[in-house]
């Protein structure tokens, strides 16, 4: 069996640097405004060099969507790594959204989810960026999908699939937002969500299963 190599002293100090200019970036996008801040503020921020920044980050939305090939490849992954014989294929995008969802609570990011929200929405550039990354994130899973027997994995199913599979996830993300607007703690928020990503991706499937 192949055995991951332990990261070195450099792959470490590498991640810490890493880590050090994305959090200082988003520091500075959530207090002065994404368009506002430049690649040159971010690496006085985070005191490195401005090539430094873009080693680790080639554009500054890549800045903002730290996490893009985490989150763009997680509802694909989550089907094909899943138990056949005992998760559905909504079960599966289920757990891929609630699992996100927990990992921005543990990294505090879901408690900044009203100020990153509205760095956002301020920003055509960003939203822009957005809408390419739940184009990619709707084509991979197609593909996954294309791979499952029938009927989910015949004729357009995939497609639809992938589509109502993105529109679960605007419309769950819609839902935190209001609550979190709204001023409920975002463990609430959490725990209310929860059901609601079971029943909707439940449904998603059903309706794409009866599609003639």
């Amino acid at each position: 069996m192949h055995q991951t190599s332990p990261p070195t002293r450099r792959d470490r100090k590498k991640q810490q640097t890493r880590q050090a200019i994305g959090e200082a970036a988003m520091r500075l996008f959530l207090d002065r405004g994404f368009d506002a801040v430049t690649i040159a503020d971010v690496a006085r921020e985070a005191d490195v060099a401005v090539q430094t920044v873009f080693n680790h980050f080639p554009t500054k939305e890549d800045l903002f969507f730290q996490e893009r090939d985490a989150y763009v490849s997680l509802p694909s992954t989550a089907v094909r790594t899943r138990r056949h014989e005992t998760e559905s294929v909504a079960q599966a995008l289920a757990h891929g959204y609630l699992r996100l969802l927990a990992d921005y609570h543990v990294a505090g990011l879901l408690g900044h989810g009203v100020e990153y929200q509205r760095t956002l929405d301020a920003s055509p550039a960003l939203r822009g960026r957005e809408l390419e990354l739940r184009q990619e994130r709707e084509h991979l899973l197609a593909a996954a999908l294309a791979e499952e027997p029938p009927p989910l994995g015949e004729g357009l199913r995939p497609n639809l699939m992938a589509a109502f599979a993105s529109a679960v996830d605007r419309v769950l993300d819609t839902e935190i937002r209001r609550r979190l607007l709204a001023g409920e703690p975002a463990e609430q928020v959490q725990a209310a969500v929860e059901p609601m990503v079971t029943e909707l991706f439940s449904v998603a499937e059903a309706a794409c299963r009866n599609t003639s």
